[in-house]
């Protein structure tokens, strides 16, 4: 009880949308964690699998809080937190539905974050083969696109060290952030609104730190949504207008005149793919900038 304590308090935000098959495995890990002073909170986006009430049903100790349709990564995610920090959460986590997190995991990250002062930070996040998904991650300004970088980065063994974005997979922060940086941008539905939160934590004087002793096992499950590519070209439009430097402003008004012609060609060929990606620039051009 002691321990609990002098521990920091800490709520671990999980956002649900029809995870009826990772849920349950997710919230065992996290109230098997070996940290006392913790608590979980569901977020629901208007799932209509049942995931919510097989959740609800099994662990009647974490919190859940229910939104009445499905708003987004962003917005979900900005439910949990409001509703942490209103309940006197020192440090939020905030988790995938598909994640299993390592029993030492949140001890790890927090002995960290008391080490590194003002940092934002994320484990080592691994595939359920054991294969490295995120050990680090970088802005390709050129390319216009958010890469997860060489594997070969991190050891488990390394102490934290610096990246130039942290995943939402598994983000660790403290609550002064979000006074300092604001929430999540909510005009990112689906993607990227993790690198936008980074560099506008960055820019208040926050580091971004991967944690390689603490582990996390993330199964990839977006793969299946025929969206994805949508999201991914709509948000990744909207970030680089926000976030590139000006002296490559001219540079992406041309790479994206290059893409949008691929586009049409890829169109003509009957890529189903580049249709997604035509409603993605056209809603970029008509509301993205709103």
């Amino acid at each position: 009880m002691m321990r609990r304590m002098t521990q920091p308090k800490v709520f671990i935000i999980i956002l649900n949308w029809n995870g009826k098959d990772r849920i349950i495995p997710c919230l065992r890990s996290v109230f098997s964690l070996g940290y006392g002073n913790v608590e979980g909170v569901v977020v629901d986006n208007a799932s209509r699998d049942g995931s919510l009430e097989l959740a609800r049903s099994s662990f009647g100790r974490a919190h859940f809080i229910v939104n009445e349709r499905n708003v987004g990564f962003a917005a979900g995610m900005n439910v949990g937190i409001r509703f942490a920090i209103s309940k006197g959460a020192e440090y939020v986590w905030i988790l995938n539905n598909g994640t299993i997190v390592g029993k030492d995991a949140l001890s790890v990250l927090v002995d960290a974050a008391r080490e590194s002062g003002k940092a934002l930070l994320s484990p080592l996040i691994l595939t359920p083969s054991g294969k490295t998904w995120f050990s680090a991650g970088k802005i390709d300004f050129i390319r216009m696109r958010s890469v997860h970088a060489d594997p070969d980065v991190a050891s488990r063994e390394h102490e934290p060290y610096e990246t130039g974005y942290l995943t939402g997979c598994a983000l660790f922060a403290p609550k002064e952030v979000f006074e300092a940086a604001g929430l999540f941008d909510e005009r990112f539905f689906l993607y990227y609104e993790d690198a936008d939160f980074s560099l506008r934590a960055k820019k208040t004087g926050y580091r971004l730190l991967v944690v390689p002793k603490s582990v996390v096992v993330h199964g990839e499950q977006s793969v299946d949504n025929p969206e994805k590519v949508y999201w991914l070209v709509l948000s990744g439009l909207r970030f680089f207008e926000e976030h590139t430097p000006w002296y490559l402003h001219l540079w992406m008004q041309l790479y994206i005149l290059l893409r949008k012609m691929k586009n049409k060609t890829d169109k003509k060929k009957g890529k189903k793919e580049a249709f997604l990606v035509a409603s993605a620039y056209e809603d970029f051009r008509s509301r993205g900038k709103s």
